[in-house]
């Protein structure tokens, strides 16, 4: 049967009301084949996600108003491999005591993406065999970060790596634990170069007095550039 997450917006409810809920939807599931497997409840913005294995969304959702009568405002069907990787379960935690039926969870998730610049012009100028271990050096040393800092890798692209935080310090300790581990794996030489551009973009990003953005703009654009100040070679943004 397919997976699907729903999303409700609940206002004003609090975690242990949303709790009640799902074990009213438990109580009824059976009658309609249906299974919740899950949820997620985040109070602070008063939604809430529920995880259904049903033959439809119809019959998820007559589950839900038949339980208590609060039926989900958007339904999508998802991969549970894909919601395991970026919600990090997709199952109710083994309660260890009595108090624990409450799970205080919220959905949001920070995203982490790294990026070997240019790995085709890598490849052509170190040759592949360098080019195989630069880019195992950097999983490497990713994935150290990861687990130093819980998070979740959700996807391996080629030339970097796409990860998933529960806690948004955490991505951003990961990536510079990351960022320091590459500026050591570099030839000394490199280095020297790459603290030699910094430096130049630092006195240039002072005299203009407004920050150097990937599009050339003015910094009027929300996206700063993932490479000032940082190692150019790898790119890393949570």
């Amino acid at each position: 049967m397919p997976i699907y997450l729903d999303r409700h917006d609940l206002k004003g409810l609090t975690a242990a009301d949303i709790a009640e809920a799902h074990r009213k939807d438990l109580e009824v599931q059976d009658r309609y084949g249906v299974r919740f497997l899950t949820y997620w409840f985040d109070e602070s913005r008063g939604t809430a996600f529920c995880l259904i294995n049903a033959p439809d969304i119809e019959t998820a959702m007559r589950v839900h108003d038949e339980a208590h009568g609060e039926v989900a405002r958007d339904v999508i069907e998802v991969d549970l491999s894909a919601v395991e990787a970026f919600l990090g379960r997709v199952s109710d935690p083994i309660p260890t005591g009595a108090g624990e039926r409450v799970m205080a969870d919220p959905a949001p998730r920070t995203i982490m993406f790294t990026d070997i610049v240019d790995s085709t012009a890598m490849t052509t100028r170190l040759g592949k065999a360098r080019a195989v271990e630069m880019i195992r050096a950097h999983d490497a040393l990713v994935r150290r970060a990861l687990k130093d800092k819980s998070g979740r890798e959700v996807k391996h692209t080629g030339d970097g790596i796409m990860a998933c935080f529960d806690d948004t310090m955490a991505a951003v300790e990961c990536r510079l634990k990351h960022s320091a581990g590459i500026r050591r794996f570099q030839p000394r030489e490199q280095r020297k170069a790459q603290g030699a551009c910094r430096a130049r973009r630092r006195r240039a990003s002072s005299r203009q007095q407004r920050p150097i953005w990937d599009d050339g703009s003015d910094g009027s654009t929300p996206v700063p550039s993932s490479r000032a100040g940082n190692d150019p070679g790898v790119r890393c943004c949570a």
